[in-house]
């Protein structure tokens, strides 16, 4: 989940002024009542340490048939078992503690795992044992999630520049530099590869095509003017993962735009004026998108008409969006779970995580398996959900006749008194 750079600014100015708390983020608003037709049953919890959550931006799962693998910025990478066992230690095959902190992956490779320290030093790791393979030193942070094809790694650092790196070996084969702006957000997405084409969204508004064999630039297009007085009010981060999906190239820009780009020539195919930095989603036929205000939209994908929004959830900071069956499924800062209607834009359900150490926590990354939700958040805790109907769900399914037939509405408008006689 990309954190706003305003609010990273309002903590770091208050630990400036001397302050020993952060502030606290109030919720915004109270959510409207909703029947809840799923239910969350939890079949393991395994706690990694404090999750500080402006270095979360490029952790993700990865996972193989039978293990998940996740790291966190405390330095922890863990292979965990995808079965629920009765004790912890059963749990976690192995666990790897790096003297500097993980702020991007694990990716997989064959029976590798690639990490990116706040150091500078890209890693191979062993799936196997966590035991190091090989490790490179780049020149700043390695905070863009590796994209992996070619037998080569690509991947930023925050300096603004891109690597291509033998996966095998380690080795640096070229490196693209990008000029950076004064101020930006916290992060940097993953570069796309495909077709031998890597795709790139910078902190300067830039989007790049470049050759994935000599990191020649093809074409660069601007999805976002730097505006306004201040260097806060100019930035304008791509801090989104770009997507590739039916010849189309999706962009979306923080103060800037959401634009679909041919990606051989660069020209765009539409342009929508929409702020955002978190991870949207694409199915085949629409894009779905949530601002920076936290309001959910849905485009044609070929078109870019509006075809519905969704206000419920403003400032309510809403995370990365995800697809959970026929559904949109997101997070928010106060650990609630929505499924969304791709259809009509409508709120279906929800439900709340919560772990043994608090209640409401922030949800950082979400990875859906058919009907099970794992969900990393703030206080470090990897959980494992199965998603079940909910005991309204099961009545409903149990008893379709009474809603049909409006039972429940008789009887609400028609009490029955028990025990009481009937007046002469």
């Amino acid at each position: 989940m990309k954190i706003r750079f305003v609010l990273m600014l309002f903590v770091s100015a208050m630990l400036l002024g001397g302050c020993s708390s952060s502030p606290i983020v109030k919720e915004p608003t109270v959510l409207a009542p909703l029947d809840t037709l799923y239910s969350l049953k939890r079949n393991w919890q395994v706690k990694m340490g404090m999750m500080p959550n402006r270095d979360s931006e490029g952790l993700f799962f990865a996972e193989d048939a039978s293990n998940i693998y996740v790291a966190t910025a405390t330095g922890y990478l863990s292979a965990l078992k995808k079965t629920p066992t009765t004790r912890w230690v059963d749990q976690v095959i192995w666990q790897t503690r790096f003297a500097s902190e993980i702020v991007s992956g694990p990716a997989k490779y064959g029976d590798q795992l690639i990490i990116g320290t706040a150091k500078g030093v890209l890693m191979s790791v062993s799936a196997k044992n966590g035991q190091i393979s090989w490790q490179t030193q780049l020149s700043s942070e390695v905070m863009s999630y590796a994209e992996i094809a070619q037998q080569t790694i690509f991947t930023r650092t925050v300096d603004g520049k891109l690597y291509a790196v033998n996966a095998v070996t380690g080795e640096v084969i070229w490196i693209v530099e990008h000029e950076m702006p004064s101020l930006s957000l916290r992060g940097a997405p993953a570069i796309l590869y495909d077709e031998n084409r890597l795709f790139v969204g910078w902190e300067s508004g830039m989007v790049q095509a470049l050759s994935a064999t000599s990191g020649a630039l093809l074409w660069e297009r601007r999805v976002a003017i730097p505006k306004g007085r201040t260097d806060l009010e100019r930035i304008v981060d791509i801090q989104a993962n770009l997507v590739m999906k039916q010849g189309r190239l999706i962009v979306l820009g923080y103060h800037g735009k959401l634009v679909s780009i041919n990606p051989e020539t660069g020209h765009f195919f539409f342009e929508k004026a929409l702020s955002g930095y978190r991870d949207f989603v694409v199915d085949n036929d629409k894009i779905y998108v949530v601002d920076d205000s936290d309001v959910l939209y849905a485009f044609d994908l070929f078109s870019g008409t509006m075809l519905w929004t969704q206000e419920a959830l403003k400032n309510r900071l809403v995370a990365d969006l995800n697809f959970y069956k026929e559904d949109l499924l997101v997070s928010d800062g106060w650990g609630y779970l929505h499924w969304i209607n791709r259809i009509q834009g409508t709120e279906i359900t929800r439900a709340k995580h919560s772990n043994e150490y608090g209640d409401g926590n922030q949800i950082l990354r979400i990875k859906v398996d058919g009907e099970t939700l794992t969900l990393l958040d703030d206080e470090g805790v990897v959980t494992q959900y199965a998603v079940l109907p909910s005991n309204l769900a099961q009545f409903k399914k149990t008893f379709p006749y009474q809603q049909k037939s409006g039972f429940f509405d008789f009887l609400f408008q028609n009490p029955i008194s028990i025990g009481k006689p009937e007046s002469e």
